[in-house]
């Protein structure tokens, strides 16, 4: 693997051409956001009428910095890149992100422009991710040459994004509900470093578990299906192609000069590939962190859990929709559910616990599935977020008569559910980990995703029942395709 990635993805110094001290400027933001993370390496400003800049010495170029640099950052109009460029030879740079704008995306002076700096490129041993692109990330660095800080924690989601705008919303979901970032790279015109080029280096590092990517257009389709064939066996990739529709394809053609192509040839190509394809951004960071934190199951056979038989109903029949299997309940979970439950449950799944209370009945529910042979992927409709419940029946009671209940008992109350709700959801990583399948909570929330952490591992939660099928029908699919894949180099052999 190319060790100019390295440089780019894990520098251990900096250079931000184009610096600058005036907020509105690229960049400011960009120097802003690499500095006000905990980036540890070193960060030099260059801009020739600046002495200093945000407190660090300021140098009018890229070769009067006295020390080595891994990467560049350009942040500087078009047509001083071919300079630039020329600076990063003389100083022996051999990786670069160019942020600037103004090449094959606007077409004519600007498409010359990009094949001059390829040529540059290609000369001086210079890789660069760009031009036109808002930027990369690295968490486990603490590294972000970005135009606004987002500060997600490190993690194994890694994101290759075609869309400056869609990547950094993206990177704000990641941060803010706290999934954990490896890598990200805004990849931009592709001039260069293509987004399968970016794959196959993500492929090889073992901090990434699994990559999100937002496509507009693939410029080698067969180049980039042997690179993604090769990854989706280590890890899974999640990917959204956008220009399903004749206005989308024609947008995306003119944001940044992709090809677009046909979109059920893409569908085809990361389906014979291993990629597991999306339709919304929602999808993408659902699907591909629940891919990154849980089990992969080896099929499409699932039991689902329910507080009651509307959520089930709803699920079942999701799950109809989207090829996912409800098996038969066997004789021998239903007496083992018979000595748990109300004589008056269902007897089958999706299980109905009908409505009982008591935590421990939930794993010992969970725990029966999870550990039935006949499915490979469980979810729980209902257990999680009544103590939400629980606040509004005491907001409730305090408007009534605020005498009725001592605030010490309310509280109390409200702090034994937060303890059950806690101990289920560990119940539930405890098992998920001992029975490598994959556990999906409802929750009776309105957080969407959500991810809590245990002593077991990490347990994803969700809204909807929709939500949680779509997931269990993604990772499912890859986790057929994996099995294929074993079975077709079992018969080769």
């Amino acid at each position: 693997m190319d060790t100019r990635l390295d440089k780019m993805f894990f520098p251990k110094s900096v250079a931000v051409v184009g610096a600058s001290d005036i907020p509105v400027k690229w960049g400011n933001l960009i120097l802003t956001s690499i500095l006000g993370w905990r980036y540890e390496g070193k960060v030099f400003p260059v801009n020739a009428k600046k002495d200093t800049i945000l407190g660090l010495k300021s140098y009018p170029s890229l070769r009067d910095i006295p020390e080595d640099v891994d990467l560049a950052v350009f942040a500087i109009p078009a047509q001083f890149i071919p300079e630039g460029f020329r600076d990063c030879a003389a100083k022996g740079i051999k990786a670069a992100v160019v942020i600037s704008s103004g090449f094959r995306e606007i077409g004519g002076e600007g498409a010359r422009l990009e094949k001059e700096i390829a040529e540059a490129a290609h000369e001086s041993g210079l890789l660069f991710i760009g031009p036109n692109t808002m930027g990369i990330a690295s968490a486990h660095i603490a590294f972000e040459a970005l135009p606004t800080p987002t500060g997600p924690e490190p993690g194994g989601l890694a994101v290759i994004s075609q869309s400056g705008n869609i990547g950094l919303q993206i990177l704000k979901w990641i941060a803010h509900k706290n999934i954990g970032l490896a890598i990200y790279a805004g990849t931009g015109n592709e001039t260069v470093l293509k987004a399968g080029d970016i794959l196959e280096y993500l492929g090889s590092r073992d901090e990434v578990k699994a990559v999100a990517m937002y496509i507009e257009g693939i410029d080698d389709g067969r180049k980039f299906a042997g690179i993604a064939h090769e990854v989706t066996r280590k890890k899974p990739v999640v990917a959204i192609k956008t220009g399903r529709s004749q206005a989308g394809s024609k947008a995306a053609q003119s944001h940044t000069g992709s090809m677009a192509g046909s979109y059920a040839t893409y569908t085809a190509m990361f389906r014979q590939s291993g990629i597991i394809q999306v339709r919304t951004p929602s999808e993408l960071l659902n699907v591909a962190t629940a891919a990154t934190h849980l089990p992969i199951p080896r099929s499409n056979r699932v039991g689902i859990m329910t507080m009651g038989g509307g959520w089930g109903i709803i699920a079942a029949d999701e799950c109809e929709d989207s090829g996912l299997v409800l098996p038969r309940l066997p004789e021998s979970i239903i007496k083992e559910l018979d000595s748990l439950l109300p004589a008056y449950w269902n007897r089958r799944n999706p299980v109905d616990v009908v409505g009982e209370g008591d935590p421990s009945l939930y794993l010992k529910v969970i725990d029966a599935l999870a550990r039935w042979d006949e499915v490979d992927s469980i979810i729980a409709l209902g257990i999680i977020g009544r103590s939400g419940y629980v606040e509004d029946f005491i907001a409730a009671q305090e408007r009534i008569d605020g005498k009725l209940y001592s605030r010490e008992l309310k509280l109390s109350i409200l702090k034994d559910q937060i303890r059950a709700e806690d101990q289920t959801i560990s119940g539930i990583a405890k098992i998920q980990k001992e029975t490598n399948k994959p556990i999906i909570a409802v929750a009776l929330t309105e957080g969407g995703l959500t991810l809590a952490d245990t002593s077991h591992g990490r347990v994803v939660s969700v809204s909807t029942p929709e939500e949680a099928v779509t997931i269990v029908g993604h990772l499912s699919w890859y986790g057929s395709y994996l099995e294929g894949q074993k079975a077709d180099a079992f018969q080769a052999v």
